[in-house]
This record gives structure tokens, sequence and C-alpha cells, in this order.
């Protein structure tokens, strides 16, 4: 058995008997500047395999050049930023281009 002197068992014990207080004093300035879901992708879009377009410049040339749809065309030159396995359990992948920030009235 190992003793510790009363100054660092005194820590140990405010920190296992009062860690969510000290926990909520340390996170508020965070917490006040709600910062989750403050960005957003600017494209998304669903594939089958996992994508190959690395922009939304490749995505522009490869379906939306010599048709009616290229005013429907997603902005050029926005990069692959996240991509998700699709959890509707219908195969595919979600793939988010570019971010930008939300304008969120707190």
């Amino acid at each position: 058995m190992i003793e510790l002197p009363d100054e660092i068992w005194n820590y140990i014990l405010e920190f296992t008997f009062d860690w969510k207080r000290k926990h909520k004093q340390k996170m508020k300035p965070i917490l006040e500047n709600n910062i989750i879901g403050c960005y957003a992708e600017i494209y998304e879009r669903w594939t089958y395999s996992p994508p190959v377009w690395q922009n939304t410049t490749d995505i522009i040339l490869a379906e939306y050049v010599n048709n009616e749809r290229l005013p429907y065309a997603p902005p050029p030159g926005l990069p692959l930023t996240s991509i998700t396995w699709n959890i509707k359990g219908t195969g595919g992948w979600w793939c988010g281009y570019g971010w930008a920030k939300k304008n969120i009235n707190i």
C-alpha cells in the first residue's frame, strides 16, 4: 500500500467528488459561444461507391456539362470534406463538399 501526502489526497478527493462542477466551469466559455453546429457543407450528394470526385469541378465536368441541368450544378472548386456511409441502410455514401459558416442568430 502506498501512502500519499495529504495535499495530493485532497486533490484526488476534490476531483473525484466534484469533477462535474469543475468541468462545467472550464467548459463554460466554450459552450457560451455555441460552436456546435456553426459550420455545414455547402454541397452534399449521394453516390453508390466511395466517391471518385475530389472536388465539385470534377462533378460538373462528369455530370452537368452538355446537358440542360447545368444551371443546377454545384459551385465549382469545392473540395471533398466529408464522407459518410448511408445510415438509412439503402447503401451508398453521402459526400459533403466545402465548408461554410452558418448564419445563426443566437
